[in-house]
Order: structure tokens, then sequence, then C-alpha cells
């Protein structure tokens, strides 16, 4: 199979359970980029919150964004497609969703950052991982008061992304939700993601190959979550972590190790030795 574009997902992909990403993993992505190959970035995350990482990325030229809703040009900071929530939208998810115990988190276009409630941020521990917790901090914007700054704020946005303290207010969140013009997902067992509807990975990750010329005979797609599902089953070579969910490795056809054993490096090497 010949591939010319591979998208990869960030957090339990790309990086490995401690958020690291191995040198053995740069040097795969390397190997791929000196073969003639695209690797493109495919995340939930903003642009903003994996600057750090493309240091140590320099073959990683394009990125699929905010679970699908944006396709950059990382060397122009062009945006090539981009179906965000309207302002409409956007508040009246904020509404639905401010009563549940969670951080809302905020994604503006006008400064390509992502607001939270300082309070919020004050306990992020609460709603993940210390590494993770490091990595908001160091990004994102802290608001005093944060229904004053969705009530001020004049925008669309790419998605509404939430982190949740326990699994029950979760699903009282997704109840009150029902019904709702909108697309559902996650990244992780604790989280939720609030799409415009018909945007997720895939149809980024298609509008990403379009714009390149790229045939979906020719995208490799490589994920570990519910929300890389739809990139998954776009591509002509879906490929689960070892670490994925089941949803995820359902939708794949071909399952590497985990990521806390460099499985994104293995499935890039076996695939330019031919053996997938």
């Amino acid at each position: 199979m010949k591939i010319r574009l591979i998208g990869i997902d960030i957090d339990g992909t790309l990086l490995n359970s401690e958020g690291i990403l191995t040198e053995a993993t740069v040097a795969a992505l390397q190997r791929a980029a000196d073969r003639g190959l695209q690797v493109a970035i495919c995340t939930g995350r903003f642009c903003s919150e994996f600057t750090d990482l493309l240091v140590r990325l320099p073959m990683v030229r394009y990125a699929v964004t905010c679970t699908g809703a944006e396709v950059l040009d990382l060397q122009t900071g062009q945006s090539l497609a981009r179906q965000c929530l309207s302002n409409q939208q956007h508040r009246r998810l904020y509404e639905l969703l401010r009563p549940f115990d969670s951080m809302i988190q905020i994604f503006s276009e006008f400064d390509q950052r992502i607001h939270n409630s300082a309070q919020a941020l004050a306990q992020l521990e609460r709603f993940c991982g210390p590494k993770l917790a490091e990595m908001i901090r160091s990004s994102h914007v802290a608001e005093e008061d944060l229904d004053a700054y969705v009530a001020a704020y004049t925008g669309g946005a790419n998605k509404i992304h939430v982190f949740y303290a326990d699994r029950a207010e979760k699903e009282k969140a997704m109840a009150r939700l029902q019904g709702e013009p909108i697309f559902l997902s996650e990244s992780a067992p604790l989280d939720l993601e609030a799409m415009p509807l018909g945007v997720d990975k895939g149809v980024g990750l298609r509008a990403l190959a379009e714009v390149l010329g790229i045939p979906r005979q020719q995208v490799m797609a490589v994920g570990d979550s519910a929300n890389d599902v739809a990139m998954l089953r776009y591509a002509a070579l879906g490929v689960a972590m070892g670490n994925a969910s089941a949803e995820a490795k359902a939708a794949a056809d071909y399952i590497t190790a985990s990521n806390d054993c460099d499985g994104l490096a293995q499935a890039v090497d076996a695939l330019l030795e031919g053996r997938i």
C-alpha cells in the first residue's frame, strides 16, 4: 500500500502515558518524512497546546486541530479549513454545561488560546493528571469570571471541551445535551467535546488530504480513543494503539504496540518496510 499521508493523534499515541515524546518516535517519523511521506498532527488540542512538541518534530507542517474543526498550515499559520460553533451555539452550550461540577474550556478564535475559570485551574488535578495539568497551566488563560468572558465573547468557537471530576457528573451533562444539534465525543473517560454537527477528525483529515491532492487510498491514521474513530475509519489504513479503547481497535485495520512500547514508531517502521 503506497501511503503518502499519516495523520497522528497526540495524547495516548504520539506521547507515552507519562506525556513524553520518545526519541524512537521522533526518529521513525523522520524516516517517514525522508521517504517523502507527509506527517500531520490530528488532535483534539488547540494549536497553542502543542507548540513545544513541534520544536522536536520539524517534519510536521500540517495539523488537524480541535478534533477536526480546523486544518492548519503550521509553516504559514494559514487556516486551510474551518467549521466552528456559531456564537449562538457557543453561548447556549456554555449555559447548558455550566451547572455541572466541571472545568469548561473556551477556545477563542481571537487570541488562539483556551480560556478557563481561574478557580477551576487552581484545582486542576481534580480533573486530569499532573502532566496534562502542567501543559494546561502553561498555555491556557485564567479568567477570574468565566461567565463574564463568555458574555462578552463575540466570536465562534472551534469546540467546547469539558473535564469532569467523575463519570456520574459527565453522564448528567451528556443527558442535558440530548437533542442538541451538536456532535459529542471524548478523548478520555472524564472529558467531553462538543463540536458542530458533521465535524470530527475524519472530516478534518479528509480536508487536509484534499488540499494536498492525496486520495483516501493513500492515507494512514493512528489513534487510540473515541475521537480518533472517525479518522481510523476514513483512512485506507487505520492503526490503533495497543492501549486504544475497544471502539478504536474495532475501527482499525491494524493494531500496534502500546504508547509505552513505542507503538507508533513500530507501526511507521512496519509501513516503511512493507509489513503492513
